[in-house]
């Protein structure tokens, strides 16, 4: 039970500094190129995602 609350101690504060700063992680994501290409890869395991994208792709 102690865990659990530390870990939501930490998680609460970091969700929400991330959600705060979004846009400059995603900008350094992007101009990572190991973390860009980690980040695709994540994105494209989705299948909500990867048939979007998939759609848009290749529509005429």
């Amino acid at each position: 039970m102690k865990t659990l609350k530390m870990l939501l101690l930490v998680l609460i504060p970091a969700g929400a500094a991330g959600y705060t700063f979004r846009n400059r992680l995603v900008s350094f994501i992007a101009s990572v190129p190991v973390l860009r290409k980690y980040a695709v890869r994540t994105a494209m395991r989705i299948p909500f995602v990867r048939n979007k994208f998939m759609s848009q792709l290749f529509r005429s």
